[in-house]
C-alpha cells in the first residue's frame, strides 16, 4: 500500500512486533485484524480464551489529524490512550500542515510509544483563503480497507473536506465502523460553499460528536446534528504543568511584588485592551506581565509596570505560571469567534496558580468555578478581581488548591483519554447490539 508508513515502538511487556520504516497495515508486521487481546502475534492460544478466561478482541481504533503531528497534542492524547489494554491504536496525521501565517509543520516521529504511527501522503495540505480546509489524503481508501478499524476519531472540523472523505469511503468501504467528529465551533455562521455542503454531510452520517465546549454542541443542533454526543475538553499534561519552586521561578523572569500574568496571542480580541485598563486601576506596586507575541506587542510595552517575558516557549511555561501570582484570560467575543477553551486557563491550574477569566465563549466552563470570571470588555469588574485576590491570601490559596485539582481530575491528559475510551467502546457495544438484531 503506498502512501503511509507506519512504526511502532514498543514500550510494553507484549511481544508486539515492531513495524520497521516502509512496511504498512496491510504487511506482515501489521497486527492481525482477527483475534484476542494483542492480536495472533500477542497470543498463541485460542484468540477468545487464555487459560481458560474469556478476552474480548482488542478495539482497533484509528485518530486522524494535524494535531498529531505534535509530541505535547495529539500523540500526547494518544500515549494516554494506549495505556488501556483494550486499545489496538493507529494514528495518521498529514505529511506537512500550516496555519495562516505559520510556517510549514511536519510530524514530530514519537520516540517511545505504544501506538502505531503513519504519515499521509495529501494534496492541497494550503488553500490559501481556505487555509487547510480542503486538504485530503490521497491513499485514504487504501489505509481503511487495510486496517479495517472499529472506530475512526476524526480531530478534524465537519466542514473539512477529510471530514467529507472520511465519511463517504466508510459509507462507501466500511459500512460497519464507527466514525467520531470532532469540533470546536460555538458560533452559528453559514459557511460559503462547499464548507457548509462539508458539514452538512458530515453531520448526517457521522455516528457521534465530539466538542470542545457545550455551545459547540448547540450550534451543531441547529445545524441539524441529531447523533450521539459529549463535551470532552483538551488536555494538559499535568507532569510538565505542574507546581515548582516559586521563589526560582520568579528569580528567573525578574519578578517580584504581586505579578498579574498573561500568556497568549498579543491581538486584540483576546481583551489586552481590558486587562491595560484595569491594571491602571491597581494601586502599585503591581506589574503586569506578559508572554507571547504579535502585533499588540509594542503598543502594551509602552505602558508603566508592563513586562514582556517573551515568546516564553511550553517547556519553559510552566515556569512563568509559577511565577505569577494571578493568570488573566481576558478575551472578548468578536462577530467570527470567542473563546473555544482557552488552554492556558488549566495549564496556569495545573501549575497551582489562580486564574480570572472573562466570560467569553468556553471561559467559564472550563474555570468550572475553581477560579474569578467578570463580564467581557468591564475593566472596572476585572480590576475588582484582581484586587480580591491581592488582598486575600485564602482566597488565593483556596483556588488555587482548587484549580489545581480541578485541572488534574477533569483535565489530564488521562482523563481525557478515559472519556474518549468511553465513547469508543460505546459505541463498539451499539454496533455489536446492532448487528446481533439484524
Amino acid at each position: 500500500m503506498k502512501g503511509v508508513k507506519w512504526s511502532m515502538q514498543q514500550v510494553t511487556a507484549w511481544t508486539t512486533p515492531r513495524l520497521q520504516s516502509g512496511a504498512f497495515p496491510g504487511d506482515v508486521a501489521a497486527p492481525p485484524r482477527e483475534g484476542a487481546i494483542g492480536g495472533a502475534a500477542r497470543n498463541q492460544e485460542n484468540p477468545e480464551h487464555s487459560s481458560g478466561t474469556f478476552r474480548r478482541r482488542r478495539l482497533r481504533v484509528l485518530l486522524i489529524g494535524h494535531q498529531f503531528q505534535v509530541g505535547s497534542e495529539g500523540q500526547a492524547k494518544a500515549c494516554a490512550l494506549s495505556k488501556f489494554e483494550d486499545l489496538d491504536l493507529y494514528v495518521l496525521t498529514p505529511e506537512r500542515y500550516r496555519e495562516e501565517g505559520s510556517r510549514w509543520r511536519y510530524p514530530e516521529v514519537p520516540g517511545e510509544a505504544s501506538f502505531h504511527f503513519g504519515v499521509a501522503a495529501v494534496s492541497l495540505a494550503w488553500g490559501g483563503p481556505a487555509k487547510w480546509y480542503l486538504q485530503w489524503y490521497r491513499n485514504l481508501a487504501e489505509t481503511l480497507k487495510s486496517l479495517r478499524p472499529d472506530v475512526v476519531d476524526l480531530w478534524e472540523e465537519p466542514w473539512s473536506l477529510l471530514s467529507a472523505q472520511v465519511l463517504f469511503l466508510r459509507n462507501t468501504l466500511l459500512p460497519g465502523t464507527r466514525v467520531i467528529s470532532e469540533t470546536e465551533q460555538n458560533i452559528f455562521k453559514n459557511l460559503p460553499p462547499p464548507f457548509e455542503w462539508f458539514r452538512s454531510f458530515t453531520f448526517q452520517h457521522a455516528d457521534f460528536l465530539v466538542g470542545r465546549n457545550a455551545e459547540s454542541l448547540q450550534v451543531a443542533r441547529r445545524k441539524r446534528f441529531n447523533g450521539p454526543s459529549k463535551v470532552v475538553g483538551n488536555g494538559v499534561d499535568v507532569g510538565l504543568f505542574c507546581r515548582r519552586d516559586r521563589a526560582e521561578c520568579r528569580a528567573r523572569f525578574g519578578m517580584s511584588g504581586f505579578c498579574i500574568g498573561y500568556a497568549g496571542r498579543l491581538v486584540p480580541e483576546k481583551g489586552l485592551e481590558v486587562l491595560l485598563a484595569a491594571f491602571r486601576e491597581l494601586k502599585k506596586p503591581c506589574s503586569l506581565w506578559l508572554s507571547g507575541d504579535g502585533g499588540m506587542r509594542k503598543r502594551l510595552l509602552t505602558e508603566p509596570g508592563v513586562s514582556w517575558a517573551g515568546a516564553v516557549s511550553r517547556s519553559e511555561l510552566p515556569a512563568f505560571y509559577n511565577a505569577v501570582d494571578v493568570l488573566v484570560l481576558p478575551s472578548l467575543t468578536t462577530s467570527n469567534w470567542k473563546e473555544q477553551f482557552g488552554r492556558v486557563i488549566v495549564e496556569a491550574q495545573a501549575c497551582g496558580t489562580p486564574v480570572v477569566g472573562s466570560d467569553s465563549g468556553a471561559i467559564p466552563e472550563v474555570i468550572g468555578g475553581k477560579g474569578l470570571v467578570f463580564p467581557e470588555g468591564d475593566s472596572g469588574a476585572l480590576a475588582d478581581c484582581l484586587q480580591k485576590l491581592r488582598n486575600n491570601p485564602a482566597l488565593s490559596s483556596e483556588l488555587s488548591l482548587a484549580g489545581g485539582r480541578h485541572a488534574a481530575e477533569r483535565y489530564s491528559w488521562e482523563a481525557i483519554a478515559a472519556e474518549m475510551r468511553e465513547i469508543y467502546l460505546g459505541l463498539a457495544e451499539r454496533k455489536t447490539r446492532n448487528e446481533g438484531q439484524s
